[in-house]
């Protein structure tokens, strides 16, 4: 594992090295769309009679908007998936088959140092909220959080994987990518929570596993669910963690078959 967590820390040097391109992500990507959804909760809990939607008041709604944002941000791999697909389609993956280093270990290792600033950035949220009162800190609703959070990196970065993979059949895989992020932008409950949704939608987001990319790691980390509803929502995500990896497997083995080592 020292060569990957070297791939880690060398990524991560990388991307720390554009500090204005941190900023302008930071600015464009968590920053704006806090804002945006709060300015929009205000005026809707503003507009009704009780100050309440769906049984959440303004002050529930900050706080799930803050760290649903903020959350989901970590499941993104565009960077990553766009330089998978590129290796693949480059022929750039030969060096990998050359070399006694796993393909997708190396990506998910830059796909983590990509998401370090995000998850220094959500700590340091989680314990401003929690030094002014706007949140109960408990240490074990963060672990639980960490581990739904882990777990669905995981299985944001084996569909973004699954995805990058037809490179080897297709020219172009970047419009799949963008079906893929539109997608996952309403499904993960990261801008309207899924508790919101009428009952059969909010049964079926239970065994899909787009809601536990934002709205269950949310969930977990306010302290809104109950435990036991919170330990089957983690078997149910490390079984979609499980499902991808073995299509992942499948999808990769046969389509190494078919490589021809001159690219996609």
């Amino acid at each position: 594992m020292r060569k990957y967590f070297f791939v880690y820390r060398t990524s991560l040097q990388r991307f720390v090295q554009y500090r204005s391109e941190l900023v302008i992500d930071f600015v464009g990507k968590i920053f704006i769309p806090i804002v945006v959804q709060l300015l929009l909760w205000k005026a809707v809990t503003e507009s009704t009679d009780t100050g309440k939607i769906a049984n959440y008041d303004f002050d529930e709604l900050v706080r799930y908007s803050l760290f649903s944002i903020v959350i989901y941000n970590l499941m993104k791999a565009d960077y990553v998936e766009r330089e998978i697909a590129r290796a693949i389609r480059e022929g750039e993956l030969n060096k990998f088959l050359s070399k006694p280093i796993d393909f997708a270990l190396y990506y998910f290792a830059v796909f983590v140092a990509d998401n370090t600033p995000v998850i220094i950035f959500a700590l340091l949220i989680y314990i401003g909220c929690s030094a002014v009162g706007f949140i109960t800190p408990h240490v074990w609703a963060v672990g639980l959080c960490a581990l739904a959070t882990l777990s669905g990196m995981a299985v944001a970065y084996l569909m973004g994987f699954l995805i990058a993979m037809l490179a080897f059949w297709m020219d172009e895989v970047w419009t799949l990518f963008v079906m893929k992020n539109l997608v996952l932008w309403f499904l993960t409950g990261q801008l309207v929570p899924l508790d919101m949704f009428p009952e059969a939608i909010r049964q079926a987001s239970k065994f899909l596993p787009f809601g536990y990319l934002a709205y269950f790691p949310t969930k977990v980390l306010t302290v809104a669910l109950p435990l036991s509803e919170i330990i089957s929502g983690l078997c149910i995500i490390l079984s979609w963690v499980v499902m991808f990896y073995i299509a992942y497997k499948l999808f990769w083995n046969y389509a190494l078959r078919k490589y021809g080592a001159f690219g996609g």
